[in-house]
């Protein structure tokens, strides 16, 4: 590797920088993933309503949702909830690091309601009669016996969406918070560009070692009960 471009010292030094602001990412992560979980679980119980235009609404919401560029939806909430807010509550302050929670909750929410809605699907028609044919009361029977293997057949799309949801909040520097990544660039600005790349390989390398405790957490989690399922 080239010295002149990026040097271990370099990283050494600007790694406990970008540290500094990772309870920032990690905040608006942890949000957005209870928040996008609870609006992807009502999405799923839309799915599976008896009243079609529900269901419609349900395949619609998630569509766009996945479609949508995230930087776009995080413009889209940001100003238009300014917007909203001068005219009718001037009075109310809101954080910026609420619109981006909204954004990224809405945004994952389509993929956290595909995720469960396949992971249902998965468990055996067996079980799902059983519980019927026995006289569960139908909460109890989906406690005990059905959400424990969903839960299970979703840990690995869990993983992966709870990655990109991380990598995610990279985004939320546009509209001036100072996560993780807004950070490496205020790094850059404040080197006229001297540190730039490797301000961006730091930042590369916190955002690996998440991903390596995430994937880690999960795979220990799968193993742990993986006997739910036979």
């Amino acid at each position: 590797m080239n010295s002149s471009l990026v040097s271990l010292d370099d990283i050494i030094f600007i790694v406990p920088k970008l540290v500094e602001s990772l309870n920032v990412t990690l905040t608006i992560a942890f949000y957005s993933l209870v928040f996008g979980l609870l609006v992807g679980a009502f999405l799923t119980s839309m799915q599976n309503n008896r009243f079609y235009l529900v269901r419609r609404f349900a395949h619609y919401y998630i569509d766009i949702m996945r479609g949508a560029p995230l930087a776009l939806l995080i413009l889209l909430v940001f100003y238009g909830g300014k917007l909203i807010l001068s005219r009718f509550a001037s009075s109310l302050v809101i954080a910026d690091q609420t619109f981006a929670i909204l954004a990224i909750s809405l945004s994952i929410s389509g993929y956290f309601a595909e995720m469960m809605r396949s992971a249902y699907q998965a468990v055996d028609v067996g079980q799902k009669e059983a519980v019927q044919s026995t006289n569960i009361p139908p909460l109890i029977g989906f406690c005990r016996i059905i959400f424990p293997q969903c839960f299970i057949l979703a840990v690995p799309n869990f993983c992966n969406l709870l990655i990109n949801l991380v990598k995610m909040t990279s985004l939320v520097n546009i509209i001036g918070i100072v996560d993780v990544f807004g950070r490496a660039e205020k790094i850059s600005q404040n080197s006229y560009g001297a540190r730039q790349i490797p301000a961006f390989v730091s930042v590369i390398v916190v955002y690996w070692v998440l991903n390596l405790m995430i994937r880690f957490f999960t795979k220990y989690i799968e193993h742990r009960y993986q006997y739910l399922l036979k």
